[in-house]
C-alpha cells in the first residue's frame, strides 16, 4: 500500500476521515478493497491500532455486503440513473442502524448520469452526520467538475500483473494472464474479460474480424444476440488490438476512430446490435480489416 493510502486508513482509525473520497485509477478490484477496509475500519466493534479486527459481526456484515449502514451503489446497466441515486439518497439520510458511520460506495461513479450526479451533489453538500462517501472510478475527469472539487483525491497507482493476480483469488492462473495480456494490460479490462471468459471474448470478437476481412455481412449474424456490457467489453478488446496493429504498422487510425464511435455511441443506450452493424458496414466502405 502506498503512502496516501497508508494516511487515509489511519485517519479512518481516528475517526477524521473526510465525508467525500474519490478514488481512481489501478484496479477496481483494489480500489474495492480499499473501500470495504475503511468501512470496517469505521463500524469496527473490536478495532486495533493495526486496524479493523475483521471477525467481529460488523466486519464479517460489511465484508458480505450485510450491513445495514454500508450501501454499495453501481450501475443496473451501462450507467448510474437518477431513480437509483433518488433511492440511495433516501437510504443515506435514513437513521444509523447499528454503525458508527454509514458508508455508502458508489462503483464505476464516472458512469452517473448528468440528472444523477445533480442529485448526488444535494447529498454531498449537505451529508448526514457520520456519513463517508466513497467514488469509485477508473478515470477522475468523468466525474461532473462541482463533484470533484468538493472530493479528496485518492490516486490507486497501476498494479503488477503479479499483484493483479494475487487480488484476483481462485481463478484460472493461465485464463488469468490471458485476459490480462488481451487487455492490453488494463487492469479493469482484464477483470472484465475474465469475467466473461476469455474464450467466449476470443471467439466474438474473432468472427467479427473474419466477417470483416471477407466482407461478409452475413457471418455478423452469429455474433448476436449480445448486450450492451458485452459490446462494449468486446468494442474494447478490439480497441487494444487496433492500437497494437496500428503500432506494428498494419493497421490503420481510421479504424480505431470508428471504433472510439461505436463505443461512444454504445454508451447513449442505442442497441448494440445496430451499432456493430453499422460498425462494420464503415469498415467496409473504407476496405479496412481488423488484423494483426
Amino acid at each position: 500500500m502506498n503512502l496516501q493510502l497508508a494516511l487515509l486508513e489511519k485517519a479512518a482509525r481516528e475517526n477524521r476521515l473526510a465525508h467525500l473520497l474519490l478514488f481512481h485509477g489501478g484496479s477496481a478490484l483494489h480500489q474495492r478493497e480499499v473501500a470495504l477496509q475503511l468501512a470496517q475500519t469505521l463500524n469496527c466493534n473490536q478495532p486495533s491500532a493495526e486496524g479493523p479486527c475483521r471477525s467481529c459481526s460488523a466486519c464479517r456484515k460489511i465484508l458480505s455486503g450485510n450491513h445495514p449502514d454500508v450501501l454499495w451503489l453501481k450501475p443496473l446497466k451501462t450507467t448510474i440513473g437518477i431513480e437509483q441515486v433518488l433511492t440511495w439518497q433516501e437510504k443515506v439520510y435514513r437513521k444509523h442502524y447499528e454503525g458508527n458511520y454509514k458508508v455508502s460506495i458508489i462503483e464505476h461513479a464516472d458512469s452517473v448520469t448528468l440528472p444523477a450526479a445533480n442529485a448526488l451533489l444535494k447529498v454531498i453538500e449537505e451529508p448526514p452526520e457520520r456519513t463517508v462517501i466513497i467514488l469509485s472510478a477508473e478515470n477522475a475527469e468523468g466525474i461532473l467538475p462541482t463533484i470533484q472539487s468538493r472530493a479528496q483525491l485518492v490516486y490507486f497507482p497501476n498494479l503488477s500483473e503479479e499483484n493483479w493476480l494475487t487480488g484476483l483469488g481462485e481463478v484460472d492462473q493461465q485464463e488469468a494472464i490471458q485476459a490480462f495480456h488481451l487487455s492490453g494490460k488494463n487492469q479493469n479490462l482484464a477483470t472484465s474479460i475474465l469475467e466473461h471468459g476469455v474464450p467466449m471474448v476470443q471467439e466474438w470478437v474473432e468472427k467479427f474480424r473474419t466477417a470483416i476481412e471477407e466482407r461478409d455481412f452475413l457471418q455478423l449474424f452469429s455474433l448476436f444476440p449480445i448486450d450492451k456490457n458485452q459490446a462494449v467489453l468486446y468494442l474494447q478488446v478490439m480497441a487494444v488490438q487496433t492500437q497494437e496493429g496500428i503500432q506494428k504498422g498494419t493497421i490503420r487510425p481510421f479504424e480505431l476512430l470508428a471504433i472510439g464511435k461505436a463505443t461512444d455511441v454504445l454508451r447513449q443506450q442505442v442497441n448494440p446490435r445496430l451499432v456493430i452493424e453499422v460498425l462494420a458496414l464503415e469498415l467496409f466502405q473504407q476496405g479496412g480489416a481488423l488484423c494483426d
